[in-house]
């Protein structure tokens, strides 16, 4: 796959899709896969997304980091890979959007997108005005059915409010893959190793969204092995009073050397409770093992 973060004209006429893509969930993968499809007509598929959200209010609250979104981009099929700033686009009408980017940026002949797509200044253009605008420049546009499950349209809305109620299974189960998060281990301050319960510390990305608090069974990915492991994701309020949040995981059957400085990915598959401070370290140990033996009983 070919990442570009300008607008380089594609050489070869390309299948699009659109869409804002902040968690590549079910919804997105079916759009596209749409997009892939047109592969054996002799288009390149094509997307791009941009590195921030056009809506104000949601900026911080990707589902998925821009390095898992290239990464499943790639998997998926997608061979022309366009990441460009919002800024640069925002002002252009759905009339200029439709000419100079999707004609004569990506040379597409099909475009394809989900059912409220919005585009061009403001949000103004709507799916009817993109067929439109895309039929005057001999470009077939497409309106991908919606995917439902567990009775509910797949939306990035719905599965940023699972989060925070922790509803992870259901939550997942609308992504289409385990929500996580993939970084380098950090220091922390050696508090597990006191306990006989050693961690690896990650950091969420500052633009992606936070699930509820709490304790959660999850799978954690070490160079290529994977271990159960019981995350607590919050601000350790037993330890520390400075309110940062951090995913911290305990893997009882780990038996490893340190993971500082190492690429590890944590994806959380059920819920176990919510965080609390305990009285005193004995107190938290007891609960951290209590949890591991949680975990370890629902994914073994």
């Amino acid at each position: 796959m070919r990442v570009l973060r300008e607008l380089t004209p594609s050489p070869r006429p390309t299948a699009v899709a659109l869409g804002f893509f902040d968690g590549v969930h079910r919804g997105h993968r079916a759009v596209l896969s749409a997009a892939v499809s047109c592969r054996r007509e002799g288009l390149t598929p094509a997307a791009f997304f941009f590195t921030s959200s056009p809506k104000k209010d949601s900026a911080k609250q990707q589902l998925s980091s821009n390095a898992d979104k290239i990464r499943m981009f790639e998997e998926i099929g997608i061979e022309r890979l366009y990441i460009i700033d919002f800024e640069r686009l925002k002002n252009k009408t759905p009339y200029a959007f439709v000419k100079d980017v999707l004609r004569d940026v990506f040379n597409a002949k099909k475009v394809f997108c989900g059912f409220n797509y919005r585009f061009g200044r403001a949000g103004s253009g709507d799916t009817e005005l993109l067929r439109e605008l895309c039929y005057g420049q001999g470009i077939d546009a497409f309106v991908c059915d919606t995917v439902v499950e567990d009775g509910v349209v797949v939306s990035s809305s719905e599965i940023r409010r699972l989060l925070r109620a922790g509803e992870i299974k259901r939550a997942n189960r609308l992504l289409g893959y385990d929500f996580g998060v993939r970084s380098t281990s950090v220091e922390g301050n050696h508090i597990g190793t006191l306990m006989h319960t050693p961690t690896v510390n990650l950091r969420f990305p500052e633009n992606t969204v936070l699930p509820r608090f709490g304790v959660y069974a999850s799978i954690v990915t070490i160079d290529g092995e994977r271990y159960i492991g019981v995350t607590n994701v919050g601000v350790k309020p037993t330890i520390t009073d400075a309110g940062i949040p951090n995913c911290e995981t305990w893997m009882p059957e780990y038996r490893g050397g340190e993971l500082y400085g190492k690429t590890v990915d944590v994806r959380l598959r059920d819920f176990i409770r919510p965080e609390r401070k305990f009285s005193g370290l004995q107190e938290l140990e007891e609960a951290i093992k209590r949890d591991g033996n949680t975990a370890l009983s629902i994914l073994k």
